[in-house]
């Protein structure tokens, strides 16, 4: 069964590729062009989701799909990641694993890897937090290997002030980022 987040997230992921929404009570797909807004989904995106995942289930689909939102919300049903272009696409929860159709079938070029793929709203604080630990730990595995290759005396090394630094440029960039956001 897939969660209401993650059938929120494989139409976002299409919307941003260009899909569209059908709702057949409106006869006419509906396109959102601004999918993501900042770190978190737009606000008419939101809405098109809230009022899907509530009145009209039963109704809307991706188009190029065949499986009502309903549907995909039911326990049938799986979303797993498509093995042509990555993106997430749904499947039957019973029987062999192969999408059904990925919405991927219609679209000219794709995937294109000169393009950013589609993806989920980011959080920019806890991703540069999480560069700066990669960052670090590379730092520390790197100063590993070089102290198996130079003798300890060779070189003057603080593994505080490493440490320090770290932690400075950690701050500094945090505060950029929220800055900018907040422009």
């Amino acid at each position: 069964m897939a969660s209401r987040t993650l059938v929120k997230n494989y139409l976002a992921q299409w919307m941003q590729m260009g899909k569209t929404v059908s709702l057949s009570t409106q006869n006419k797909p509906v396109h959102i062009h601004k999918i993501l807004q900042g770190e978190r989904y737009s606000t008419p995106f939101n809405n098109l989701w809230s009022e899907i995942s509530t009145n009209k289930a039963q109704e809307a689909y991706l188009s190029g799909t065949s499986q009502t939102i309903s549907d995909l919300l039911s326990n049938q049903w799986e979303i797993i990641a498509c093995a042509r272009c990555n993106l997430l696409v749904p499947t039957l929860g019973v029987g062999p694993r192969t999408p059904v159709c990925c919405p991927c079938d219609d679209l000219p070029n794709h995937p294109n890897l000169d393009l950013v793929s589609p993806h989920v709203p980011v959080k920019l604080a806890t991703h540069m937090d999480a560069l700066c630990d990669r960052l670090a730990q590379n730092s520390t595995d790197q100063e590993d290997q070089e102290s198996n290759v130079i003798p300890p005396n060779a070189t003057y090394s603080s593994e505080e002030e490493d440490a320090q630094t770290i932690h400075n440029l950690r701050d500094s960039v945090l505060k950029l980022v929220k800055s900018s956001v907040e422009i």
